[in-house]
């Protein structure tokens, strides 16, 4: 079934219309004719008014030239030909004269020649039906070849709801054919038409977007009305707009963005103006203004050559941008004498040529003035971070004395650097809880700590102890071999705790370890690399040993790059009561106790000389929990425990008259600190100079 055999034209077939054309015209003999110069449009009108589809062409002499039908005008329009054009270059020519190939012609179009040869046309019944039908015949095939080339969907049906046009398009589109379709009800495959509501209501659904199967449309749907105004069924042409719908998504995004791009623009504290490639200004922001003293009207298309001479500014970095085809920055000078920092970078077209320069400039002034503010930020931020770190600290390392935050501090700032920390101090102070905190707060806080005791490792394993060893080293050793300290701390940080316990043979291979940041294992031949941060304590006195050969001066050096020196418990007494408590809190918590000391213990435990230092009070703090009767512990309690006559017994001990004269004058500054409000009246009852007063409370870390 063909497009061709299902459109009608209101209740006749173009046969029955032919027909009736014929019979109107019957036995009528027509001499209309015209130029080959006339215009396509000319010739139309004159077919149309004398109800023909066929004419002859005469020349000036009146004689035939050729031939012009309906057809001949179709396919000019449908070949895109101008109706201004003359019909001889359209029409089908025919030779002068009388012969017979003339006559065919004649004969083809109904046409013959009078007695003194002037060409007629005759319309006969004959002839006519079949010039019409082929007319549109071919006019129906012309009309369903631009149904099914056309890109929008066509369906048309008929008052019933029959379908009985369906292009191409519309196959495509819904997967079926139209044989398949024809004569079937719209509803069947396409419910959602509304062509059967439009045949019935005879009133047009325009420009309505829909959606089918995911896809957007644009659809005009119209009645379709025969010659006599009758409504016969309806047409649908739906246009595919899923495409402009996406690019129509993707403009709005665009303009949004240019939206965007322009509040930033003129949001800008810096200035910003855009140059062709010849350093005309394009465009420019409002700080352009404020900045240079010029409206934008004044500047938006001159040239740097028009800025300079107008006292802009003191010279272009967009020349010297496009002169050397690359960001230029440089300092340039107002008319009001501001410094200002200019940046020029062009951008560059396919063809590598500069299509364009975008310029940035900004008062110097405020750069240098928020550069300060910054730097103060920076500063105090630096402040805060330390001053968090070492509450951080706090709850894990109990201190209260200025000595112990300033080394608390001291030991942060050298967890941001990678050199060598040897840290000194009497046995029991906190030397470990110190390496602890350098390397939790370093970058290498995530790798391994590694804590070695050089005194618990016997000589002769020392350094495999260290370095590790091969499989097969020595007689005894590991068949698979062992890695070692310096091995097992790499990307990490190794502690050697009591290095002054290391002997000398070890000393020169460790300094050889710490030099070439390598090792070799024993029984090894190679040598490789070990990434370490290394850490040193002792409670020995390095100089006095270096001066007696136990250490190496080189190896002291090595790892004294920065030192942490930590004071006994006695010369930071404002530690003594929160460790007290602390332990307290902590081995009451262990023995599930609730003991708890008088004033009177905790001064006494003030003023004992701890030789121990801190090790000694956590170990007299868990003994006291473990062994008091009651859950109030007085200094009649002390006398009579073990703990009382080991501490009364060390007080018995004969110290060094130093020592002695330094604990007699820190208790008369304590109770002096304790009596007076100011430091002069503490002096003059001390009778010593203030400035003396307050360095000596400083060295014992006393202080109101």
């Amino acid at each position: 079934m063909t497009l061709y055999e299902t459109v009608k034209y209101g209740t006749k077939t173009f046969y029955e219309e032919a027909y009736t054309m014929e019979q109107k015209s019957k036995g009528f003999y027509s001499s209309i004719s015209v130029l080959p110069n006339h215009s396509i449009q000319e010739a139309t009108s004159i077919l149309k008014d004398a109800n023909i589809d066929a004419i002859p062409v005469i020349d000036d002499e009146n004689c035939m030239v050729g031939v012009l039908t309906v057809q001949h005008i179709i396919s000019a329009i449908s070949n895109g030909d101008s109706s201004s054009d003359p019909v001889e270059n359209i029409m089908e020519a025919v030779i002068n004269g009388d012969n017979v190939e003339s006559d065919e012609i004649l004969e083809k179009y109904g046409m013959l020649r009078d007695s003194i040869g002037i060409v007629n046309q005759k319309i006969s019944k004959k002839k006519l039906v079949e010039n019409i039908a082929e007319l549109y015949r071919n006019f129906l095939s012309e009309t369903e070849a631009i149904f099914n080339s056309t890109h929008n969907l066509i369906i048309s049906i008929d008052l019933a709801g029959r379908i009985k046009i369906f292009n191409k398009s519309a196959e495509k589109f819904f997967g079926k054919k139209f044989e398949d379709v024809y004569n079937r009800e719209i509803e069947d495959f396409y419910p959602e038409s509304r062509l059967r509501k439009v045949a019935l209501s005879g009133n047009s659904e325009i420009l309505q977007k829909i959606r089918i199967k995911d896809n957007y449309f644009l659809s005009n749907r119209s009645p379709i009305v025969d010659k006599n105004n009758r409504v016969i069924g309806a047409v649908a042409i739906l246009q595919d707009i899923s495409e402009l719908e996406s690019i129509s998504d993707e403009l709005s995004r665009v303009k949004a963005l240019n939206r965007e791009f322009d509040a930033i623009f003129e949001s800008s504290f810096d200035g910003i103006w855009l140059s062709d490639g010849e350093g005309k200004v394009l465009k420019m922001n409002r700080a352009n203004e404020k900045i240079f003293g010029f409206s934008r009207d004044e500047l938006i298309g001159k040239y740097p050559k028009d800025m300079l001479e107008k006292g802009v500014y003191s010279r272009s970095s967009v020349v010297r941008a496009i002169e050397k085809k690359e960001t230029v920055t440089t300092t340039l000078t107002t008319k009001d004498g501001k410094t200002i920092i200019a940046t020029s970078t062009p951008v560059f077209d396919e063809k590598e040529n500069i299509a364009l320069v975008v310029n940035n400039i900004r008062d110097a002034t405020h750069l240098f003035q928020l550069q300060s503010e910054l730097d103060q930020m920076k500063g105090l931020t630096e402040l805060y971070k330390n001053k968090l770190k070492q509450m951080e600290v706090k709850k894990g390392f109990v201190y209260q004395s200025t000595q112990m935050e300033e080394i608390v501090s001291l030991a942060l700032r050298l967890a941001k650097v990678e050199c060598p920390v040897l840290i000194t101090g009497p046995s029991g102070v906190g030397k470990e809880l110190i390496a602890d905190i350098i390397h939790s707060n370093s970058e290498r806080k995530g790798g391994p700590f590694v804590k070695v005791n050089c005194g618990a490792i016997p000589e002769n394993l020392m350094e495999s102890e260290l370095f590790g060893y091969e499989p097969g080293a020595f007689s005894g050793a590991d068949r698979a071999g062992k890695l070692g300290y310096f091995a097992l701390a790499h990307k990490g940080t190794l502690l050697l705790d009591e290095i002054g316990e290391l002997p000398l043979h070890m000393q020169v291979k460790l300094l050889r370890a710490v030099q070439d940041k390598s090792i070799t294992r024993v029984g090894g031949t190679k040598p490789f690399k070990v990434d370490i941060r290394l850490l040193a304590a002792t409670n020995r006195d390095l100089k006095d040993m270096i001066a007696n050969n136990e250490f190496r001066e080189d190896l002291y050096y090595r790892l004294n790059v920065a030192a942490i020196p930590i004071p006994a418990l006695n010369e930071r007494r404002d530690d003594i009561l929160p460790l007290v408590e602390h332990f307290l809190r902590l081995f009451n918590k262990k023995y599930r106790k609730n003991i708890q000391v008088t004033n009177e213990v905790l001064d006494y435990w003030c003023h004992y000389n701890w030789q121990g230092n801190v090790r000694q009070l956590e170990n007299t703090m868990e003994r006291l929990v473990v062994s008091a009767q009651d859950e109030v512990v007085t200094t009649h309690d002390l006398n009579s425990s073990a703990t009382k006559k080991s501490l009364k017994k060390r007080e018995q001990e004969i110290i060094s008259l130093p020592e002695a004269v330094a604990q007699t004058e820190q208790k008369l500054i304590r109770r002096a600190f304790q009596q007076y409000k100011t430091t002069r009246e503490m002096a003059q009852k001390l009778d010593i100079h203030q400035s003396t007063l307050i360095r000596k409370a400083a060295k014992y870390g006393i202080k109101k």
